[in-house]
């Protein structure tokens, strides 16, 4: 089976990041694989995703979606207060976004291919650690993004307790980073084991756009060089406790990653921003989406290709 996948197209960002999709789907339509897989961040507009999966959709295989952070932002203050949060999107918006043009919502809809299953989440931060002496943090590069994004989700990632609405006088109340990153792993952690109750399915791939392993995802956070891993160690740990889990593929880290964890493949490819690359598109697409070849039950002593 070969497994095409990406991650963080970004298409807001910049005129780079919007014109290469066109690019990535005629790739596709060449590398012929049996499954796509996108793994969130392709932008907080639905109309921009809904544009994105248009043209992904012309590509003949099946293909599999989770949202990123920035998918399920909502960037208006004012449509927080009236009670529109990241469920809606996440729960509403973006499933009918992701059937229209042909997408699984994967977060939603647990599949399969053959003996293989598919299940997946957007997962979410255990907490957000290290800020508080926000003025001391010197990061560049990676690190400066990913705290900058940090601070985009506390104010646009609106995940409403829903027992606080309509209480007079009293706004939306969100629910903590360690509420819902439970929520979401409780969820994936079912259909996982969904999955491997079908005794005709072998092997199962779980996506998620927050890595799920530390080895994917470690950035210093401070002076002290503090350790701050940005996603929920507990889905890695619930991977870890499926033995047919043999596949990992994230994004949200805008470097490639490629590791083995207690014999789960764990790997990462994602287009991140592209701003002033001024390479010509094929030779950005050549860096910018993998391809796995995941060998039958027969040859599995053989591991996995990536290309």
């Amino acid at each position: 089976m070969r497994i095409a996948f990406c991650s963080d197209l970004h298409v807001d960002i910049s005129k780079n990041n919007w014109e290469l999709v066109p690019h990535l789907a005629e790739v596709l339509k060449m590398v012929d694989p049996d499954v796509f897989v996108l793994a969130g961040d392709v932008s907080p507009e639905l109309g921009d995703i809904e544009y994105t999966l248009d043209i992904f959709s012309r590509v003949p295989c099946l293909k599999l979606f989770i949202p990123g952070n920035q998918d399920i932002w909502v960037l208006s203050e004012e449509m927080q207060e009236q009670g529109h949060d990241s469920y809606e999107k996440y729960y509403f918006f973006l499933p009918d976004v992701c059937r229209r043009n042909g997408f699984v919502p994967l977060w939603m809809e647990p599949t399969r291919v053959g003996p293989v299953g598919f299940a997946g989440s957007i997962g979410w931060y255990e907490a957000l650690p290290g800020f508080a002496d926000q003025g001391e943090l010197e990061e560049t590069g990676e690190a400066a993004r990913l705290r900058d994004s940090a601070w985009n989700d506390m104010r646009w990632a609106c995940w409403c307790d829903i027992a606080a609405l309509g209480r007079e006088g009293i706004g939306p109340l969100r629910r903590t980073n360690e509420e819902v990153a439970r929520e979401f792993n409780s969820r994936l952690d079912q259909d996982i084991e969904e999955l491997e109750r079908d005794p005709s399915i072998s092997e199962v791939v779980v996506v998620t756009h927050f890595p799920p392993f530390q080895p994917l995802g470690l950035w210093l956070a401070g002076r002290d060089g503090a350790v701050i891993f940005p996603g929920s160690r507990e889905t890695g740990a619930i991977l870890l406790s499926h033995p047919k889990v043999v596949l990992s593929i994230s994004g949200h880290l805008h470097e490639r990653g490629d590791v083995m964890v207690s014999g789960i493949r764990a790997v990462r490819c994602p287009v991140g921003y592209l701003g002033e690359d001024h390479r010509k598109p094929q030779s950005i697409v050549e860096e910018k989406l993998a391809v796995i070849q995941l060998w039958s039950e027969a040859d599995l002593s053989r591991g996995f290709e990536l290309a």
